[in-house]
């Protein structure tokens, strides 16, 4: 029984690190958006030592190197820690001949989707560094895991004890805008169809001061949400992904709501599972972190110090 209440605590834990996978790669987003946007003069400049004017601050003049320099001080050890992790994984995986399914990345990018409000994350690249660093924990355990061997009864059973752990309910995804009458809010509707943009819109009018800043954005709100109206669900199984409400009553205000995605529930099989559950069972019997550094000597990581300190 001990060991089932840990197991439980440890799926929790593994949706709270996902959830950290997310704020540890807006970082790694920015800097690599950065870069993209560079053509070949301004790498040239960079290299150069030419100064390439970011922001002026009174007399002060910041500049690109500026930026990337401080950039560099703050997190530029963690991030190459970051990078060699990564492809330490990739080579031990290789050696192995370890893999994960794209099944497997999408459940975990799924559960994390659906229980992150309000994520930063809404472009496809965004998403693809999130996938990719699932990914890369997914295939560290299976490493560290790799030859474990747990009868398949004994996964089966603690599957059908803890079938709600796999279930995932319709998950929408929504931003709303709160106006103090009725008017307003069809006013919002006008706007909207004649091409304003939702989250300027929200930003500019909606009285709700938590989310007004992040263009109303709610996150994902399933059936089990509580925090705002069910009348947003409601509404949103009525609308197409990237369409609006008409106004929605609400504790004596009006709201108008977004639809940005809506995510079908599913129930994962057994079968669909069973290499999740028993990395879970096998992880819970480790001791110490999970970090890809007891793969470093094998693989051969050499650290240049000038430069990476």
């Amino acid at each position: 029984m001990n060991q089932k209440r840990r197991l439980k605590q440890k799926w929790v834990w593994n949706i709270i690190f996902g959830l950290v996978i997310i704020n540890c790669l807006t970082l790694a987003l920015v800097v690599k958006q950065s870069f993209s946007l560079k053509d070949a003069a301004e790498a040239s400049a960079f290299v150069n030592g030419q100064e390439n004017i970011v922001a002026t601050v009174g007399d002060t003049v910041i500049t690109r190197k500026d930026m990337l320099q401080e950039l560099e001080g703050m997190y530029g050890q963690e991030m190459l820690t970051k990078m060699v992790n990564k492809e330490v994984v990739n080579q031990i995986a290789k050696k192995y001949k370890v893999t994960v399914s794209e099944q497997s990345v999408d459940r975990e990018w799924k559960m994390i989707k659906t229980m992150y409000s309000r994520s930063p994350m809404h472009g496809n690249s965004s998403e693809e560094l999130v996938k990719e660093q699932i990914r890369s924990s997914l295939l560290l355990e299976e490493l560290l895991v790799k030859d474990v061997e747990i009868p398949e009864s004994v996964l089966e059973s603690f599957y059908q004890e803890n079938k709600q752990l796999y279930t995932i309910e319709d998950a929408f995804h929504l931003s709303h805008i709160i106006l103090e009458t009725k008017e307003e809010a069809e006013t919002v509707v006008k706007e909207l169809e004649d091409g304003s943009n939702f989250t300027s819109l929200a930003m500019e009018v909606s009285s709700d001061e938590l989310t007004a800043n992040q263009g109303g954005d709610l996150g994902f709100l399933t059936h089990e949400t509580q925090v705002y109206p069910p009348a947003y669900l409601t509404e949103a199984a009525k609308l197409e992904e990237k369409s609006w409400s008409d106004p929605i009553s609400v504790d004596g205000k009006y709201a108008v709501i977004f639809l940005h995605e809506k995510m079908d529930g599913v129930t994962y099989s057994f079968e669909d599972v069973k290499d999740q559950i028993r990395r879970q069972m096998a992880m819970e019997q480790m001791d110490g972190s999970v970090d890809a550094s007891i793969f470093w000597d094998e693989v051969g990581v050499e650290w240049n110090l000038s430069t990476a300190q």
